[in-house]
């Protein structure tokens, strides 16, 4: 495949690939269809993938300690033996033969990744009726940052997501450009056993993962411009913001992970308070501090990002575009 053939699920990514002095970019024109359409963003511990939709979005939260195992000594005493087997059925030939046998080297039992759950956001239902020549969204890979940008109404609505390293916090900033027209509701979901509440009028806490095995928290902290705008309550579960000029969402994540074999009913960490640690650290930042934070931390690895991308095939060619149709 020639480097200009770009695979795109939707085949609606249009991938600005251009020398290091410009941008690097992952472009769209619609919201994602499919979830290998949603636009990434992580710091190494957490990430998610965020759908950048319009009357509603999701963003699939991700930590790097949660899976259905629980830690522990999984190694298979028999390895030894299966790797002069492998290794025999390969100097045989029997190629396919040693693929089935290294099967058992993996620790007993083998355990799946799981998702922490998803930031949801509903939007009011003047969004409907956006006009979708203005809808954009793009991962800039110079500043680890996803946005998009649509109008409604007359009015232009702007997201900005990252996840911050130095911070361990995922951010997501929305603004509108007319006072007081910006209006949603925020919660938190889970695929896995969970329960969430709200702590004040601005926070809400998700609790959950295996009873028997990794337990995880996630906290969600709600800002909105001061003078205008009110967060209403609903169902004890969910945050309405009503006539803001921005918002920003905030959200740390932990889990009773304490090591590769320490069990879970043997940790000695609290998520909850691990997470509530966290955003307690940043509470005094704004959003464009966040921003910088990030910016400066993420620059240290960009130096050897960029001198990386000197050797992709092709990279002198400023514009890759796979098909819209």
């Amino acid at each position: 495949m020639e480097d200009r053939d770009v695979w795109s699920p939707s085949k609606m990514v249009n991938v600005q690939m251009e020398k290091t002095s410009k941008p690097l970019k992952i472009r769209s024109f619609e919201p994602a269809k499919h979830w290998t359409d949603a636009l990434p963003s992580g710091n190494g511990r957490l990430g998610g993938m965020i759908w950048v939709g319009v009357v509603s979005d999701t963003i699939n939260l991700n930590d790097d300690t949660i899976w259905t195992g629980d830690p522990g000594n999984y190694t298979n005493p028999d390895a030894p033996k299966v790797l002069s087997e492998v290794r025999k059925l390969v100097n045989d030939g029997k190629y396919a033969e040693a693929t089935k046998a290294a099967v058992n080297f993996s620790g007993t039992p083998s355990q799946a990744y799981q998702l922490l759950g998803d930031i949801k956001l509903d939007f009011d239902e003047s969004h409907a009726a956006y006009d979708k020549e203005t809808y954009e969204r793009e991962l800039d890979l110079n500043t680890a940052m996803v946005t998009v940008k649509y109008t409604a109404g007359g009015i232009t609505y702007t997201r900005e997501h990252f996840s911050s390293s130095p911070d361990q916090v995922i951010v997501t900033n929305i603004s509108s450009s007319k006072t007081g027209s910006l209006s949603f509701t925020v919660y938190l979901d889970s695929k896995l056993h969970y329960e969430s509440r709200l702590s004040g009028q601005n926070q809400i806490i998700m609790e959950g993962g295996n009873p028997m095995a990794i337990k995880f928290s996630a906290v969600l902290d709600l800002k909105i411009s001061d003078g205008t705008g009110k967060m209403p309550v609903v169902d004890d579960k969910k945050i309405k913001v009503e006539g803001a000029d921005w918002s920003v969402i905030r959200l740390t994540a932990s889990s009773s992970f304490d090591g590769p074999f320490t069990k879970s009913s043997k940790s000695k960490k609290n998520p909850t308070s691990e997470s509530l640690q966290d955003l307690d650290l940043i509470k005094n930042f704004s959003y464009a501090e966040l921003s910088a934070r990030h910016l400066n931390d993420y620059q240290k690895l960009k130096i050897h990002f960029t001198a990386a991308q000197c050797f992709l095939p092709g990279f002198e060619r400023n514009l890759l575009t796979t098909p819209t149709a």
